[in-house]
């Protein structure tokens, strides 16, 4: 791990980070300096006085704002650096007040290379170091040269360079997930349940006698849920490197290069959105320690799969967990309850009436499966160990009728799991059990120094 003194970010950083506000004011400028251009050429065209002296002066006066603003944001850029020490990276940056944030390279979770759309364009990026204390405790290193930034992001995590879609072309057997098409992430998005009521609603408000105000709260609300389905599936692919490292790659806009130790991943999860069932195709997601919900968008993707056939799926499954392809198919194969331990009795058709027959918990070696959902199929599996806490509920209908429901409390994430009505003694048998499960040390240093 390199040490010494504080390594610059590159000089355009401060611009970057104000780019909206800087970009607003040039777009004022050039316009009233366009205005002025065509007003001085007409006066010209008809002989009358066409003088460019008050232009110039202008022009002249908008190019020294543009150098001041550079030259003062050059006070920033040098209050700014990071440096990789023995135990932990630090940040530094602020001119009237200093702020500094450190991470120590055993809380790392995940550290990630982010190319914003402006930053792209002068092949600049940003590396994110997710830690332990969540997505508010995430350090933000902005910006550096595009190499500069994935060499650091190897050295952090201490790795070797893995080459990515956006470096050499590989063949498609050094994917753990090729590229997926294009096409697939726009139908994919599409199809949607929430895509399709969304659009529908949007349709009924343009076409129903109301104001365009009264419809405008709909399109967007409807424009981020589908941009951010499309975004985080557009030609995403997923390496596997020899250190155990899954990196992803996606980005329409933003391009974003995840490295995520598979050792951080605690839970996984396969689902189907009902209108996927006419193609096939599925979705596996994760819950990342440090990552947390996929809400947050500042952290990356928890989606290892955003959409793809059911061979990929059970594939990047085997990849991220420790069951096998052929564990897999024995105890969590996602469209049907093979060999539960514990299953919704028949009088569950009282409170889950769709549900009830697909509520099934197994227990297999040291891992938990759920599987639940008539309507949208969905399996999720965890090492018992990661469970955090148990909690066993009783509803007023449970109560009347001798079920309950045993929550896993895992880390934050986008895979839940509960053991959904069950027989009120089963419930209670399989909080014994999971009582008894080995826990993990409470440290367990990811990289060494």
């Amino acid at each position: 791990m390199r040490t010494g003194n504080y390594r610059r970010v590159h000089r355009l950083t401060p611009l970057l980070r104000f780019w909206t506000v800087i970009l607003a004011l040039l777009a004022v400028a050039a316009a009233n300096l366009n205005q002025a251009v065509v007003r001085r050429l007409s006066e010209a065209i008809r002989g009358e006085d066409g003088s460019f002296l008050p232009l110039l002066i202008g022009t002249g006066g908008f190019v020294g704002v543009c150098v001041a603003v550079f030259l003062v944001s050059q006070i920033w850029w040098a209050a700014t650096g990071f440096r990789l020490d023995a135990e932990e990276v630090r940040l530094k940056r602020g001119v009237i007040s200093t702020q500094l944030r450190t991470a120590r390279y055993d809380r790392i979770q995940a550290v990630d290379v982010v190319e914003p759309l402006i930053a792209r364009i002068f092949r600049l990026a940003a590396v994110r170091i997710e830690t332990a204390g969540g997505s508010s405790s995430a350090i933000e290193i902005a910006y550096l040269p595009r190499a500069e930034a994935e060499t650091l992001r190897h050295e952090l995590l201490g790795t070797a360079p893995v080459d990515t879609c956006d470096a050499v072309a590989q063949a498609d057997s050094d994917y753990v997930i090729a590229p997926i098409p294009i096409w697939r992430s726009l139908v994919g998005t599409a199809l949607r349940l929430s895509t399709m009521l969304g659009v529908a609603w949007v349709l009924f408000a343009l076409l129903a006698p109301i104001s365009f105000a009264t419809a405008l709260p709909l399109i967007v609300g409807l424009v981020p849920s589908v941009w951010g389905m499309i975004d985080k599936s557009w030609r995403f692919n997923a390496v596997l490197d020899t250190d155990q490292v899954l990196h992803l790659a996606y980005g329409l806009a933003s391009r974003r290069r995840q490295a995520v130790p598979l050792a951080r991943i605690h839970a996984v999860a396969i689902s189907q959105p009902v209108l996927w069932r006419l193609l096939g195709w599925w979705t596996v997601s994760v819950s990342v320690a440090g990552y947390g919900r996929e809400s947050n968008k500042q952290s990356g993707t928890t989606r290892v799969l955003p959409v793809g056939s059911r061979e990929q799926a059970m594939h990047i499954a085997s990849v991220v967990s420790e069951l096998s392809r052929v564990d897999l198919e024995a105890v969590a194969a996602p469209e049907e309850v093979v060999q539960p331990t514990y299953c919704s009795p028949r009088r569950a058709f009282l409170v889950s009436p769709l549900d009830a027959h697909r509520q099934a918990t197994t227990l297999y070696r040291q891992f938990v499966v759920v599987q639940s959902g008539w309507v949208s199929r969905r399996v999720a599996f965890i090492n018992s160990s990661h469970i955090q806490e148990l909690t066993l509920r009783r509803g007023p209908i449970q109560n009347l009728v001798g079920l309950a429901t045993v929550r896993f409390d895992l880390v934050p994430g986008p895979v839940k799991m509960a053991g959904r009505d069950m027989d009120a003694a089963q419930a209670r048998e399989l909080v014994d059990v999971l009582r008894n499960r080995a826990l993990p040390e409470l440290e367990a240093p990811m990289l060494s120094t």
